[in-house]
């Protein structure tokens, strides 16, 4: 009668443990720099930041997204490398993110002007807590200016 209790009491507990993971909050792009420039293909890196609202760790196991700049498309974002993510914190993901030139170029005014773009970002995760998996979906927007001269000095 005891192990009854006691393995209903454990259940309880388990499952009570296993909460759905939350998306994570988006809270802007920390920095963003050129690393190849041409006609063709162009490839920048950035650092995002996010927070994760659980109150238990994570692991990123896959991200892919698309990212939005005035709400065109502008190029894919995918990540495969597994991220351990703490527990209500906040953390950066590197992006490395190749434009063609095309795209680029219709936004180059606002670039050079230094006015400020929407970005948007829609895509999913997949986040995994010990045996779990899960696919979470992300979508943030945010309003924020590419100043030019800080994205080719690397600094921005």
């Amino acid at each position: 009668m005891k192990f009854q209790k006691y393995s209903v009491f454990a259940l309880i507990i388990i499952f009570a443990s296993c909460a759905s993971p939350k998306a994570f909050v988006f809270k802007g792009m920390k920095s963003i720099n050129v690393e190849k420039a041409s006609f063709g293909k162009n490839v920048f890196k950035a650092n995002f930041e996010y927070n994760n609202p659980n109150r238990f760790a994570l692991t990123l196991q896959k991200l892919d997204c698309e990212v939005f700049i005035n709400d065109e498309p502008f190029t894919k974002y995918h990540l495969d490398t597994a991220y351990q993510i703490p527990a209500n914190t906040d953390f950066q993901l590197p992006a490395r993110m190749e434009v063609e030139l095309s795209n680029i170029m219709k936004h180059s005014i606002d670039i050079l002007f230094n006015k400020p773009m929407k970005i948007t970002v829609k895509g999913d995760a997949t986040l995994t807590k010990g045996f779990f998996t899960k696919k979470v979906p992300i979508s943030f927007t945010t309003e924020q200016r590419l100043n030019l001269k800080d994205i080719l000095k690397g600094t921005n």
